[in-house]
């Protein structure tokens, strides 16, 4: 009986067991992601209105791997694109250009793909609009063509509300 109970523990120890793993693919993204965590904060009137933001980021880099221009997709709302450009200087980006030189991929051009859901417990939930995805592959009111390198996705929810202690 007593085998039988210490089996259980270990295989109950076993499978409870997690392990972090890194992208090894894309270790600069961890970097990037970073670096969005301690600089970005979604604008209040964004988050006041649980209005999300599904979008992509065009980065374009030049030799040296500086950007050049950082570009949103049309379904961002322009308090998002305008609050990004604000802090563009804050985040690393030079990471995703030497992690995609030193892997030989020549683009210069990267998109990355950018969600943000927001939620106030007990008032409202953001939607992504069939309307906003229309536009997601759109700049300028055009698709995005050209040679690209697209990136992993980055994700944030935002829920903000009372709880109860």
């Amino acid at each position: 009986m007593k085998k039988f109970f210490l089996i259980t523990g270990l295989f109950l120890f076993i499978s409870l067991t997690v392990c972090g793993q890194k992208n090894d693919d894309f270790p600069s993204f961890e970097k990037l992601y970073s670096s969005l965590a301690v600089h970005f904060k979604y604008p209040e009137e964004l988050k006041d209105h649980c209005i999300p933001t599904i979008t992509l980021m065009k980065l374009q880099f030049d030799n040296d791997g500086e950007i050049l221009d950082i570009v949103f997709s049309d379904s961002a709302h322009p308090l998002f694109v305008d609050y990004m450009q604000k802090i563009r200087d804050d985040l690393d980006f030079k990471s995703i250009y030497t992690d995609l030189k030193n892997k030989g991929y020549t683009s210069k051009t990267v998109l990355i793909p950018f969600q943000i859901d927001s939620e106030k417990i007990g008032e409202c939930i953001s939607t992504i609009s069939s309307a906003d995805l229309k536009k997601v592959y759109l700049f300028s009111g055009k698709p995005s063509s050209g040679e690209y390198f697209l990136y992993p996705s980055i994700y944030f929810r935002i829920v903000v509300g009372r709880t109860n202690i």
